[in-house]
Order: C-alpha cells, then sequence, then structure tokens
C-alpha cells in the first residue's frame, strides 16, 4: 500500500534542557515500507531565564504552572515562527513532545509543558502534542514512545540508543519491540559538570572526566540501585534521578573523579542492554562525548554505529513528526509491547488552528 506523502514538523526537548530540536521531515510510504527525507533542522537555545524556571517547575505553585506551560509554548512558537521563514514545503502539521516535568507512571501520571493549543492559535497549522496520556491511562509508562518509531524509520539496525537526559534503547526483535529507559546519561553528567562551575554547559568531548580516577565504591553503590533489576516494562523521571541518583553523586568535591566513574557506570549499564551480536545506532547528545563511546565500546561486543550528525542531534524530533504524521492518519503509534499498556495506541492530542 503506498500513501500520498506527508510533510510535518517535530519539536523535541529533552530533560537536558539544551534546547528546542526543530525538524521539518517528509514522509512516504511504499509497499508497506515508511521512508523520509529531512528537509530542515534547527536548533533553538532556551533562555537562560525559562531554563531555569522549567529546573524548579517541580517547587512552583500551580498558577506559575500554568504560566510556564503558557510561557514554553509560547517560545515554542516564536521558534516555529522563525524556522517557517525558511520553509521550501507545505507543512501538514506540527508534532510537539513538550518538557516532561512529571513523569510517574506508578501514580499514572505524566505532563508536559508547552500547550499544543497555543502553538495552533499562533501559528495556524494543526499541532498534535499530549503524546503520553492515553498509554499511561490503559497502564502503559507512557514511555519511552520511539521504539515503535524506530522499527519502522530504522529496522536495518538490531538495536538503537539514544544518549540524552537519561539513555534509553530500542531493541528491534525478530517478533517484538520492546525499549526502556537504562540509567541517567545526560542529566547526570551536565549536573556534575555545572556544579563543579565550569565553564560551559557540558563536558565536551568528555574531556574532563578522562582526566578523572575511578572510585571503585561510587560505582558499585550505582551499579547496585535496583532499578537496574526490575524487568521492562520501565521508565525514568527526574524525581527518581533527584531523590535516588542525584544524592549518590553530589555535592561532589573531586567532580573529575565522579565524572569518570559515572560514565563507567553508563557505560557498563548501557553494555548490559545491547544485543551480544548485530549493530546498535546511537543518537542524542552524548554520542558527541567520545569517551563515553570508548567506553561503551570497551565493554560491548555490539557494533556501534553513529549516523550523520544531523540524524544523530536530531532523530527524537524526526521520530515525533512521525508519531505525529501517523496520528494524522490514525495508524498505532505507540506499541503496548514497549509501554506495557493493555493495548496500542494511536496517541496524540490534536488541535486545530
Amino acid at each position: 500500500m503506498n500513501r500520498t506523502p506527508i510533510t510535518g514538523i517535530g519539536l523535541m526537548c529533552g530533560t537536558s534542557l539544551d534546547a528546542l530540536d526543530v525538524a521539518s521531515v517528509t514522509f512516504l510510504q511504499e509497499n508497506g515500507c515508511w521512508k523520509f527525507t529531512v528537509n530542515q533542522t534547527r536548533s533553538f537555545d532556551l533562555p537562560n531565564q525559562l531554563r531555569d524556571r522549567i529546573r524548579l517547575a517541580k517547587k512552583i505553585t500551580a498558577i506559575e504552572f500554568v504560566k510556564l506551560d503558557r510561557d514554553f509554548a509560547e517560545f515554542s512558537a516564536k521558534s516555529l515562527s522563525e524556522f517557517l521563514l525558511l520553509k521550501t514545503q507545505k507543512i501538514e502539521f506540527i508534532a510537539s513532545h513538550g518538557v516532561t516535568i512529571f513523569h510517574q507512571p506508578e501514580q499514572r501520571l505524566s505532563i508536559q509543558i508547552g500547550s499544543g493549543a497555543i502553538i495552533a492559535a499562533k501559528i495556524g497549522i494543526p499541532v498534535i502534542s499530549n503524546f503520553r496520556s492515553q498509554d499511561i491511562a490503559k497502564g502503559g509508562q507512557g514511555a519511552p514512545l520511539v521504539p515503535y518509531a524506530d522499527s519502522l524509520l530504522f529496522s536495518e539496525y538490531d538495536a538503537l540508543v539514544n544518549l540524552g537526559g537519561f539513555a534509553n534503547i530500542s531493541c528491534l526483535l525478530e517478533d517484538s519491540i520492546t525499549g526502556y529507559d537504562i540509567c541517567p546519561c545526560n542529566m547526570a553528567l551536565n549536573d556534575l559538570y555545572r556544579n563543579a562551575q565550569e565553564i560551559g554547559q557540558f563536558d565536551k568531548n568528555g574531556d574532563c572526566a578522562r582526566q578523572g580516577q575511578m572510585d571503585d565504591r561510587l560505582l558499585n553503590r550505582l551499579n547496585q540501585l535496583n532499578y537496574y533489576l526490575q524487568k521492562h516494562p520501565k521508565s525514568l523521571g527526574s524525581e527518581w534521578y533527584e531523590s535516588i541518583f542525584r544524592p549518590l553523586i553530589l555535592p561532589a568535591e573531586r567532580h573529575q573523579d565522579n565524572l569518570r566513574t559515572v560514565v563507567e557506570h553508563i557505560a557498563i549499564q548501557i553494555s548490559r542492554c545491547l544485543p551480544k551480536t548485530g549493530r546498535t545506532l546511537f543518537t542524542g547528545g552524548g554520542a558527541h562525548n567520545n569517551y563515553l563511546l570508548e567506553r561503551i565500546n570497551a565493554h560491548s561486543s555490539s557494533i556501534c554505529v553513529l549516523p550523520s550528525s544531523e540524524i544523530i542531534d536530531f532523530k527524537e524530533a524526526i521520530e515525533f513528526a512521525f508519531l505525529g504524521a501517523l496520528r494524522l492518519i490514525e495508524k498505532t503509534n505507540i506499541s503496548k509491547s514497549v509501554t506495557g499498556a493493555k493495548t496500542d495506541s494511536i496517541a496524540g492530542s490534536l488541535y486545530l488552528p
């Protein structure tokens, strides 16, 4: 079955709050297989004040939370307006992930800010947002969302790992799709780096971590966390990081040693999840961390593949555009085998301008 090409925009801002990633993508289905062409990409840095407000979002009042939801949506709309000045294709929809503030699937809730209604009203293009809540209502984790998209857009790989705020994996088995959050990644590394008051927001290339010494005691404590013993489906939120993981690594008097140790911890946990053979695609901001990749390769027998910089940096924005396209044509975009929900979902709230 062939479909008319559909072009949309995906918006993604991860837990690291590095930037709002925007990707314009055209999708085409031929003989049952989906193909995509990336037309245009751009990252928009979050204003410092907005980033700081998001980091404190769990501690603010209800009215302040609503204002933050509005302000992030208006920032998204402003960024889109600038992005659309250079458009070369007709944009049929926008798919926005927003920013996850609360993720507690055990409490049947997961909340993202960035009102789709506001974006649609300001941009004049249909907007799809709120991708997680339906799966949560069906008893699922509401995360990770991209493994189903991975299975349709990147089926040539045996597994895919995104090195974002959290590291998550999609396993493309012959008879099923599985996926889950592995462990903290850039959220922890950036936290340690900023806490040391180094210049910049992150440890470029892992150079600071490379100079540290291993703290075997800390490494053992991290590797023994209960989360790693749980079977999937499972997912992580910033609440878990702040209450369980962060107190073990901060405050850090020897920040280089803790950085080195957390890199090793991440590499060990990822290697435990990778297939023993085959190819694994690595994307996300952490894929630019040369030292982290070296340590993953040291622990793994899977062939680690790095795609183009565009795919490394914008894969999640591309895939949210795809999830939006599937929602628009009313096809499944979240798999119960990944999230543990009772049924698959055609997820996302649609706002017409």
